[in-house]
């Protein structure tokens, strides 16, 4: 994972030798909004097995700031997800765009009558790099508050955890794109020190404007020890309007 997280830094900073700096907003912006609404199904183990997930969300892109407001509805639990990013600086250089920023987020979640959690994100060091010809790769690292409250201990934990997530994809000038997310949490789930989770995703997009995708949430339980384990996978289809 290191030397995966070495090799991403390097590629993207060596792009910089032939770069425009520029801090942002541009000339260029516009507000861009997408729509998503999706249906998924956990296939393995854990807590949350045999559950249907049901989502959606709402993306408001306007440079330099981004805006997502989501919500998860499962049989057993319900997430609120609020996520702020803003981006500071922008490179231009000779095979694509980098930028620079940081993000601010809160995730709540209901587990029925059993416990509620509340997580507060901040992410201090964000950046995303994308190539002319569709290829990006991203990198935010940070650290989460979360606040637990176990109904039955009547005491509320709290307790920081670290946050790192690794994105990589492509769109094709066709229509398809392939991405993959590692890191340590998800849209919905913030997990403790130790968990890992793996995101692999393909997405078609149409002309009209609808993007149409499907992906698997694998989670990995102990990441750091011998004895880890795959938690659960949650395969999850997706519908998504942009305008």
């Amino acid at each position: 994972m290191k030397k995966l997280l070495l090799i991403v830094c390097a590629f993207c900073f060596s792009s910089l030798a032939f770069a425009q700096f520029h801090l942002i907003p541009n000339e260029n912006d516009r507000l861009d909004q997408w729509f998503e609404v999706s249906y998924g199904r956990s296939v393995n183990k854990g807590i949350e097995r045999n559950q249907n997930f049901f989502s959606a969300a709402w993306n408001f892109d306007y440079n330099p700031f981004n805006l997502l407001l989501g919500f998860q509805y499962t049989d057993e639990v319900t997430d609120l997800v609020i996520d702020g990013d803003w981006w500071l600086a922008q490179f231009d250089g000779h095979y694509g765009r980098m930028r620079l920023g940081f993000e601010l987020g809160y995730h709540a979640q209901w587990y029925n009558n059993i416990s509620c959690e509340h997580d507060i994100n901040l992410v201090p060091a964000q950046l995303h790099y994308r190539t002319w010809r569709g290829f990006w790769v991203g990198l935010r690292t940070g650290v989460f508050r979360k606040m637990s409250n176990v109904y039955l201990l009547q005491k509320m934990i709290n307790n920081w955890n670290s946050l790192l997530i690794l994105s990589l994809g492509k769109k094709f000038d066709f229509g398809l794109e392939i991405s993959l997310n590692l890191g340590t949490h998800s849209r919905y789930r913030y997990p403790v020190f130790g968990t890992a989770i793996f995101t692999p995703a393909i997405a078609w997009y149409f002309p009209s404007g609808f993007r149409l995708g499907a992906e698997a949430e694998i989670t990995m339980k102990d990441w750091i020890a011998v004895t880890y384990y795959m938690e659960s996978v949650v395969v999850r289809f997706t519908g998504r309007i942009l305008f």
